[in-house]
């Protein structure tokens, strides 16, 4: 957050204080460790343990509670680290492949096998979850072994475990195959993703669960999440439910007003960082349209700092702005328009469509106490370009970079995979950072993009 934001607060007497080292706090029977706060980086061999350590879910309340007209003392800086993936899809033939007749059971942990250490190595995870989880022939279509694919979409219930288990931390459940399997299908998915302990946003089960700020603590640096989808394929939401789903219904006034609201209220509560969740834009399309740019333009005037898109399957390209605040003084704000799937079972064919093609965007950001002022900034943005794989057994991702630098390890692979991803080494981060001139670098597995232009 900004240093203008903070001066704000401050004559609201809303000001974030400092979070202080803590040793355990027991609050109704539940323990909570706070990380010392330090330039340590989490031993990436520890990360499924450490990480239930580092978050907090916590309430606007509870960081409004932390406001002081005190003075800060300075302090060293602490680090969170973020890693954001595109589109999670099931379509039938990965649903196929991962039944077990013998069992008759479901195994989707196969396509995670050589991307899941990309997901481990951070304190948290973000994905967008595009398919219903509303349990086996409970969907509006069961064709696929009592699941479905496109165009209704619902997926075994064992997804959710998986993703959890191979380092998703945070679902975004917004988007336009949320509806797919019905009001039902909804409230499922949220039960399914709670047992899993997934956290997400953008659909619910209730009004005051959708009227609650979605505020999260990593180590000490607060991140402040909403969600919502352009449309739901000209579905309609339940009547008696508008909470269930945060749908702008095709970018009407009176929705995008309201996604700003809960936007300007993340701000007001004093969250180091805003981060809206948008599924929006042109399916296939490579560069954003007119609405992602208003969108993108009205979150940021409201006081987003990280913008996360995903809707189109495929790659377009990411920006950094500089934001004038009201007082004249200025802000950089991010935005991914889309990461393309991160796995699906669309493929590169006749249309020329990048629909293989995806980027797992890695963020570090900083929290530091200096001359007083809290100061708040995104260090480092790294960009691991990642192809999704077909073979008899499997449909799976693996990491590009890696993989070309190791070809015997994923002999598996085909020479049209190797195809696509020499292409992807090619072109994937000079579209990426075509829109804003943004410079980069490799880096052994991963490009480095300057944080500033």
């Amino acid at each position: 957050m900004s240093d203008w934001k903070v001066k704000r607060i401050k004559q609201l007497n809303k000001l974030f204080s400092l979070i202080l080292v803590v040793e355990v706090i027991i609050i109704s029977g539940l323990a909570f460790t706070l990380k010392k706060l330090s330039k340590d980086r989490i031993n990436p061999n520890d990360i499924n343990d450490s990480k239930e350590d580092i978050v907090q879910t916590i309430s606007s309340e509870s960081v409004l509670s932390e406001a002081t007209d005190e003075p800060l003392e300075d302090t060293e800086p602490i680090y969170v680290s973020f890693t954001l993936v595109g589109d999670i899809m099931m379509h039938q033939w990965q649903i196929q492949r991962s039944y077990d007749a013998a069992t008759d059971t479901f195994d989707v942990s196969d396509g995670f096998e050589y991307i899941k250490k990309y997901l481990c190595d951070a304190d948290y995870t973000i994905g967008n979850l595009e398919t219903t989880m509303s349990g086996r022939y409970n969907g509006c279509m069961t064709d696929v072994l009592g699941y479905s694919g496109y165009p209704m979409f619902n997926a075994p219930e064992v997804l959710a475990d998986t993703l959890k288990d191979i380092g998703f931390d945070f679902l975004q459940t917004a988007n336009n195959h949320c509806l797919d399997s019905g009001e039902q299908g909804i409230y499922t998915t949220i039960d399914t993703l709670d047992a899993a302990g997934l956290k997400h946003t953008g659909t619910f089960k209730s009004q005051e669960a959708n009227d609650e700020l979605c505020i999260i603590d990593v180590n000490g640096i607060t991140f402040g999440f909403v969600a919502y989808t352009y449309d739901l394929n000209g579905m309609q939401y339940p009547q008696n439910a508008r909470y269930a789903i945060n749908t702008l219904e095709m970018y009407s006034d009176s929705r995008l007003e309201e996604l700003y609201a809960k936007v300007r209220a993340l701000d007001e509560a004093g969250v180091d960082f805003v981060c809206p969740m948008i599924h929006f834009g042109t399916e296939y399309r490579a560069t954003p349209d007119d609405w992602q740019e208003m969108v993108v333009d009205g979150l940021f005037e409201n006081g987003a700092d990280i913008i996360y898109g995903g809707h189109p399957h495929v790659i377009e390209p990411m920006d950094i702005r500089t934001i004038t605040n009201p007082d004249g003084s200025t802000r950089t704000g991010y935005v991914f328009y889309a990461l393309g799937d991160f796995i699906s079972g669309s493929i590169y064919d006749y249309d020329s469509v990048d629909k293989d093609l995806g980027i797992i965007a890695n963020l570090k950001f900083s929290k530091q106490v200096i001359n007083g002022e809290k100061t708040t900034r995104v260090e480092e943005i790294s960009i691991v370009p990642t192809h999704v794989y077909w073979t008899d057994e499997t449909i799976g991702v693996v990491p590009v970079l890696e993989a070309l630098d190791n070809r015997d390890e994923y002999s598996f692979l085909s020479a049209k995979n190797w195809e696509r991803m020499e292409y992807s080494k090619e072109h994937v981060i000079e579209h990426l950072t075509s829109y804003g001139n943004l410079n980069y670098h490799l880096e052994k597995d991963r490009y480095i993009i300057e944080t500033k232009k």
